[in-house]
């Protein structure tokens, strides 16, 4: 099967979209399929790309978010689509190259399927500033939202609670949750992360780990704010922040306005490669997110067994089970995100095998095949 991927983002960026699509990509091509991803890029991402099956639009930065670029006249992309002989179009945004993807499938007369990665209306802090503008915003991106996805054969989400949100909002379509697959062999707990610790000078503390974009939605405040209480108790505990963005400096600042300087790490990007020895070298996973459609990072430190203290919040309510696999806590309370750190790194043996247990539900595997069954049944519908 010839597949044709439409994105909003794509490498060199590094984010959940990009890892879906790469995840996604390298299980389909494994399976005899061919991938080929059309994408918003900058000048120099389309210079240096050497992959025959990926094509960069000329694009702008999104002034808001810059690692986040806007395509320019992406709908010539439909002559690229037909030469190819693409069998199947699968959007990843809801952005111009979104719109590229629906002319292209409508043009070509081909089916379309659109996966929703990103809740938008949760993001409208980006454009908007009053409280009044927010409220407008959000209204504004739900109708966006229902609009475009309205035009594919089939929607796919990550996680139930997605899927019952746009119901919620009126999207009357074919929904099928599909999460994102997780490689559990990469990702397993029998990796030392006894190297990581040495490099990071940590001996015997307990490390608390945090893997994501350094972004306001991401909710570290409430991991910052909980860490006095961590210490009350635990003294001897570190906290380790993976990533990398555009709230980077707001939150350095926080951790250095509470005289936190010496028990947090923010240790920027770590190549994909050597993310697994990171979560090995954890105690608890920590994810105070109020965004998530999944929780991607959350379930590979899971895969490494480790426990997991999440926000009640979305999707991530949907993987945590309390006193199993982790923890959850109010997403606006620090006390309690503190009080479920504190638990879980006391009962993180007894909870590692579960959390193994739950990753193995998110295998590649499983995930690559449920996909396939909705492409298959989407084709032979159309």
């Amino acid at each position: 099967m010839k597949i044709a991927f439409f994105s909003d983002t794509y490498l060199p960026n590094r984010d959940g979209v990009v890892t879906s699509i790469l995840t996604l990509r390298k299980a389909l091509e494994e399976r005899g399929h061919e991938v080929f991803v059309f994408c918003s890029g900058s000048r120099q991402a389309k210079e240096r790309n050497l992959d025959d099956h990926v094509f960069y639009y000329t694009s702008i930065p999104f002034k808001p978010y810059p690692d986040y670029k806007i395509a320019f006249f992406p709908f010539f992309s439909k002559g690229k689509v037909k030469k190819l002989g693409i069998q199947l179009v699968h959007s990843h945004g809801i952005a111009t190259t979104g719109w590229a993807a629906v002319w292209a499938a409508r043009s070509l007369n081909l089916p379309l399927i659109a996966t929703f990665h990103t809740l938008i209306p949760e993001a409208v802090h980006y454009v908007a500033r009053s409280d009044k503008t927010k409220i407008l915003a959000k209204r504004m991106a739900w109708s966006y939202v229902k609009f475009y996805l309205k035009c594919s054969n089939v929607v796919i989400v990550p996680s139930d609670v997605i899927k019952n949100i746009l119901i919620k909002h009126g999207l009357e379509k074919e929904i099928y949750t599909i999460p994102t697959g997780i490689d559990v062999n990469r990702f397993n707990p029998g990796i030392s992360g006894e190297p990581i610790r040495k490099l990071l000078g940590i001996k015997d503390e307990y490390l608390v780990l945090y893997v994501g974009r350094l972004v306001k939605e991401k909710n570290l405040d409430v991991l910052i704010k909980a860490a006095p209480k961590v210490f009350n108790n635990l003294p001897n505990c570190k906290f380790l922040v993976v990533g990398l963005g555009p709230a980077r400096e707001y939150y350095k600042n926080m951790i250095i306005a509470n005289n936190l300087k010496d028990s947090f790490i923010l240790q920027g990007y770590i190549r994909e490669g050597r993310l697994a020895y990171y979560y090995a070298a954890s105690d608890v996973f920590a994810f105070p997110s109020k965004f998530e459609t999944q929780g991607l990072t959350a379930l590979e430190a899971m895969a490494c067994g480790k426990p997991v203290v999440g926000a009640d919040y979305l999707a991530i309510k949907e993987i945590v089970k309390n006193g199993y696999n982790g923890y959850l806590f109010d997403a606006d309370d620090p006390d309690d995100c503190a009080e479920k750190i504190i638990k879980a790194i006391n009962e993180k043996s007894r909870m590692r095998e579960n959390a193994r247990k739950t990753a193995l539900d998110y295998s590649v595997e499983k995930c690559t095949d449920k996909l396939l069954k909705v492409y298959e049944k989407t084709i032979n519908s159309s």
